[in-house]
Order: C-alpha cells, then structure tokens, then sequence
C-alpha cells in the first residue's frame, strides 16, 4: 500500500434491527430461539463485512455482531459477576437534566455493569470461537491479516465491574490477565489481528464505579498497562491495536485528562499501535502531543478522525486535515485514519444514526485519500 493513509475503525458498527430485537430479548429473560440468534448473528456479520468492503475501508471488523456491547459480554462469558454497579461520572454531574436524558433510558437499563463477587474464570470459551467463525466465513477467501476483533481489556473489566472478591485491586487485575488472555490468544491464533478495548486508560480520571478498588486514575494507569502487557504475553506487538478513549457518551468531557498526561503509560504498552480519539472538539487539538512525543520504533497510530457521538457528517477535508497534522509529524506510513470510538459500543445505546454512520465512515474513506495526496 506504500504510503497510502488505511482507512479502519474502532470495532461496533450498527447492528440490523432484527438482530437487536433478538439480542434484546434474550437479556430480557425472553425464551429466545437460540439457532434463530446465531444464523442471524452469522448473517449480520456477512452484511457488516459486504458494507465496509463497498466504502473501501481497508482493515475492517466483524461490527461485534456477536456480544451485547464492547464489555458487557464479560459477564455472559465468564464467572465471578453478579448484581449490578452504579456508574458515575464528573462531567455529567453538574447537569442533572443532562444525565436523565443520557442515562435514565431504557436502553441503559440494558447496559448491565456487576460486582465481581467471586473467582473471575473463562466458563464460555465458545463464544470467541463462534464470532471468530462467522468473521471468517464472512472473509471468505481474503486473508484475515486485514481484519481485527476487539477484545476487552483487563483494566476496563476492572473499571467497570467493582472488586468485591480479591484482597487488592492487583490480584483482581492478574485474575483477569489470566481470564482474558485465552480470548486475545484465540483470535490472534485465527490470524486476525487483536484490538484490545481500554477507555479505562483515560476514562478513570472522570468516572468511575461505586466501590471499584481503583483508588486514583494515576495508580491505576501503569498497573492497568502492566496487566495488558502481562495478558499480551507471547503474542507479537504487531499484531495488536489499543484504543484508548474517554467514553462513547454524549456529555460535556469538560473533565477529560489531557492525552499529554496519559500517553507516556499508553506507550509502554507491548502493542503495535495506539489508537486515541482525535475527531471531537475536545480532543481534535491534541494532534500537537505528537509534536514532542518520541514514539517507540516501530509503533504506529490510528487517529479518530470521526466523532461517533454527533450526528454531524464530516467533510472529507476536515478529515484530511486531522491525518494531515499527524502525517506532517510521524510520517504518513506510521499513520491509519479510524473513528474515535465504535457506532453501537452497547445495544440501542448508540447516539448516531445507522444510516448516518455509514455516510461518516465513507466521509472517512474519502478523507484519506485527500490526506494520502496531500502528504505525497
């Protein structure tokens, strides 16, 4: 591809209505014809890679057709988990009219974060499986070196889900090394690269579960890359992508912590490339972190470039323009355009039209292609 600027995303993509109602009803306790779910599971997958293979995306996802949101299918997964965690967070804090329309939906009602009450161990191995199945047979014959599934991090597990079993937050961070790991190995074994889903990188300054053992984002952050690296054990970095966000929600993140305060941790990661937000307001102006930052060699990154909480569909300059800043700076080879986050990071959560996103996503791809010129 030589220079050209890839075109990729941050996993979740909009999931067909029917699949949603399916998925809906099997978290409401509903009698859910389970072979009905996973031909429609399979098919989505189809249609979710035929749709970005047609606006040219180059390294594509099988959309997380499979699980109910980026990290809510922990707990459908493994054991350990019960009841359910109160999630708050700074910005939205102060505008309580702001937060009732955010949060009291019923589609949070559906975003379910638990308590770790008990041993945290892998009970579902076939689900992985499953997913990296249909992604595959979606793939047909194109090999799955261009095409990544995301998987939950240690931290982010850790974040969302309270401590309530381990003696310290470390020992609760190594059990959960120890669960995830078989996911990350599983899909690198299929030959797909892993992208390794970890808002808690950033997110824990602003927010936080009620009871959660992490006591202050600054102690959680190495301990929380550590873990990563630790699960990572054995896989090569280039294999593997690590997005890092401040929360696919639409508030104010007038709270947000700097990526300048972040990055130096971020980069320690054992990971081919980072991936952070960079096309929303708040953080659009934080390409300047790489004017300073000395990036380990070999380390790449993929800029967001869209901003998946607005409607708004961007023009292919304006997303040039971002790849641009960055591709003056590291060089257009270490750099990838992407979404700051996923369109549909939970069922019925997502803040963006299906048809809208897929118009951003091709607004991306164009984009790209005005950066590639321009940087050539």
């Amino acid at each position: 591809m030589g220079n050209r600027i890839t075109t990729t995303h941050a996993g979740s993509l909009p999931r067909p209505a029917d699949l949603v109602e399916l998925m809906w009803a099997r978290m409401d306790g509903q009698d859910v014809d389970a072979a009905a779910l996973e031909d429609r599971m399979k098919s989505a997958v189809a249609e979710v890679v035929d749709k970005q293979r047609e606006l040219g995306i180059d390294v594509i996802s099988d959309g997380e057709m499979g699980k109910p949101g980026f990290s809510t299918y922990v707990s459908e997964r493994f054991s350990g988990f019960a009841g359910r965690a109160e999630f708050q967070s700074d910005d939205v804090a102060p505008f309580p009219d702001l937060a009732m329309r955010l949060f009291a939906t019923d589609s949070m009602a559906h975003v379910t974060f638990s308590n770790c009450v008990g041993p945290v161990k892998l009970t579902d191995g076939k689900s992985i499986h499953r997913d990296i199945a249909n992604f595959k047979a979606a793939l047909g014959d194109t090999p799955p070196g261009g095409a990544f599934m995301g998987s939950i991090s240690p931290g982010q597990v850790a974040f969302n889900y309270p401590n309530h079993y381990y003696s310290s937050h470390e020992e609760y961070l190594g059990a959960l090394v120890d669960a995830l790991s078989y996911e990350y190995r599983a899909i690198v074994d299929a030959g797909l690269s892993l992208q390794i889903d970890s808002p808690d990188l950033a997110m824990a300054a602003h927010s936080r579960s009620v009871g959660s053992s992490i006591t202050s984002w600054d102690q959680h952050l190495p301990l929380a890359i550590e873990a990563i690296n630790a699960a990572l054990e054995g896989i090569a970095p280039d294999r593997v992508r690590l997005h890092v966000c401040w929360g696919n929600y639409a508030g104010p993140h007038h709270c947000d912590v700097p990526f300048a305060d972040i990055v130096d941790e971020v980069i320690k990661a054992k990971v081919g490339t980072i991936y952070p937000e960079g096309g929303n307001p708040r953080h659009e102006h934080e390409w300047r972190v790489y004017e300073d930052l000395k990036l380990p060699d070999g380390m790449t990154v993929i800029l967001g470039t869209i901003d998946t909480k607005t409607n708004y569909i961007e023009h292919p300059q304006v997303v040039a323009d971002r790849l641009v800043r960055v591709g003056k700076l590291i060089g257009p080879d270490r750099l990838m355009a992407g979404t700051d986050c996923g369109f549909d990071t939970f069922i019925k959560f997502s803040q963006v039209d299906p048809a809208v996103a897929w118009h951003k996503l091709a607004a991306m791809v164009q984009g790209a292609e005005l950066a590639t010129a321009e940087l050539s």
